[in-house]
């Protein structure tokens, strides 16, 4: 995990959760900080300490990114990393089809409970007493490059102005990807093939995922974008 923002507003960065992006500014704005848990680099130096947590003045904020398109990445990432060396079309059409046909479903052990900052707020959800006092929201992955959100967080600190989260993807424009990518529609649409629909959802283990994002969806800490620009019409229904 890594915390990427300024000391008033941050965002929790996570692999295949917007982490290009919000590495993007932390490169080229000196007013962003980049704080690290365990995997300290060049651009995230400061240590990331539980006390934060403590400080009603701090908002982090969490994207959640579908869970199915978020599993589908870090797969095909792994593919990227088993045979990116591989140039013949032929040779990597073989390789991928083993590797596929090595699911019974397809599944990752990447979620978001692997984030110490989210497994600390969900405990203190269950606690009689609060101890977290800062403001800890989710909002949708989709929502990190809007207008909507840029508002909101220069209200919080305006030091966020002219500061814009663009829209990046480490794999966009990925000659490899988009070759892995014919193949494994190939190898769907073979059904003698052995390899399972990729894009059939029912072929991959998603646990619990899309319950649990309903349930934070549903709660006050969820904000929308009509709830970034202001609304109060706040559904604490569900209370996490």
């Amino acid at each position: 995990m890594h915390i990427i923002g300024t000391n008033k507003v941050r965002f929790v960065s996570l692999q295949k959760n917007g982490s290009t992006s919000l590495r993007t500014i932390l490169k080229a704005d000196n007013n962003i900080k980049g704080w690290y848990t365990s995997d300290r680099d060049i651009n995230h130096k400061h240590p990331y300490k539980k006390s934060a947590l403590l400080d009603k003045d701090i908002t982090f904020i969490f994207p959640l990114r579908d869970p199915l398109a978020r599993k589908k990445s870090i797969v095909l990432q792994d593919i990227h990393a088993k045979y990116h060396a591989v140039s013949n079309i032929k040779v990597l059409e073989k390789h991928v089809k083993n590797y596929l046909l090595s699911f019974s479903k397809y599944q990752h052990p990447l979620n978001y409970w692997h984030c110490s900052l989210f497994t600390d707020f969900m405990k203190d959800m269950l606690k009689k007493e609060r101890e977290i006092k800062a403001n800890i929201v989710f909002i949708s992955l989709k929502s990190l490059s809007t207008w909507q959100l840029s508002k909101y967080i220069c209200k919080l600190d305006p030091s966020w102005n002219d500061i814009i989260i663009s829209h990046d993807n480490a794999s966009s424009n990925n000659v490899f990807k988009e070759a892995v990518m014919k193949i494994i529609t190939k190898l769907s649409q073979d059904k003698e093939s052995g390899v399972l629909d990729w894009f059939e959802s029912k072929n991959w283990d998603l646990a619990d995922s899309y319950e649990l994002l309903k349930v934070i969806k549903k709660s006050e800490y969820y904000l929308s974008a009509g709830k970034l620009l202001g609304s109060n019409n706040k559904d604490k229904s569900c209370v996490l």
